[in-house]
């Protein structure tokens, strides 16, 4: 089976070690990946895991997880990646439904960070209206 994140890879090569906690991400683009897979499979604590541990109580817990479960996921395009040291950057659209309303398109520009060797997600900034 293709992996749910869009790369083309099967996903027991791709986002599937991540979210078994079996590896973590190389990339701020494969934390990226692995946390979108993570949506589309509700696994939460997957979520809370790889947010950035300074931005976690900045984190509204019951408010992402109930959009999470009343979300569906259509896919990803990943537009740009990049990093350089400790720092990255992912821009990416993903498109969802939710209970049963039209397609919604979100386009995101995603700040990574790395601690300790691991990759955070730090925050996302709305590309657009």
């Amino acid at each position: 089976m293709n992996c749910v994140c869009g790369s083309g890879k099967p996903y027991d090569n791709c986002c599937g070690p991540l979210l078994a906690r079996a590896r973590q991400a190389a990339t701020p683009e494969a934390l990226m990946r692995s946390r979108y897979a993570a949506f589309v499979l509700k696994d939460f604590d997957y979520i809370v895991e790889t947010t950035d541990p300074d931005m976690r109580d900045l984190f509204d817990h019951d408010a992402n997880r109930a959009w999470m479960e009343q979300s569906t996921f259509v896919d990803l395009l990943v537009l740009d990646s990049h990093e350089k040291g400790s720092r990255g950057t992912v821009e990416f659209v993903a498109r969802f439904s939710r209970g049963g309303a039209a397609e919604q398109t979100h386009h995101e520009r995603s700040q990574f960070r790395k601690v300790r060797g691991r990759w955070y997600f730090a925050e996302g900034v709305t590309v657009g209206s």
